[in-house]
């Protein structure tokens, strides 16, 4: 028989609370387009370096394209905890195409 150890001095913690500390970050694209003729294409690239003093720098770029009828391309993205953003966004859209690059670049200083 298994007994349950008691856990009441446990606090409760939001699910949603930076506890310890950090940052994340996601980019998305997606791109679609009609007709005999279409293509579309979607790239993402992402990458997050920490840093031995605690601190993090992260750099990314996302790019979607489409070409044919009804075109439609877009490049989502989130960033959360970090201290300084920078964000370019290149958007161009045709009569029969559309593209979406985005460029990000973020750092998360060390917590001291």
């Amino acid at each position: 028989m298994m007994k349950i150890a008691d856990l009441s001095y446990l606090e409760n913690t939001p699910g949603n609370e930076l506890v310890i500390g950090g940052a994340s970050g996601t980019i998305a694209a997606q791109a679609s387009a009609g007709g005999a003729n279409s293509l579309t294409l979607t790239d993402t690239d992402l990458k997050l370096k920490t840093k031995k003093n605690g601190g993090s720098k992260l750099k990314g770029t996302g790019l979607a394209l489409a070409i044919g009828e009804n075109p439609e391309a877009n490049v989502y993205y989130s960033l959360d905890g970090f201290d300084k953003v920078k964000v370019k966004t290149f958007d161009q859209q045709g009569a029969n195409y559309d593209l979406e690059i985005v460029r990000i670049k973020a750092i998360d200083k060390p917590n001291k």
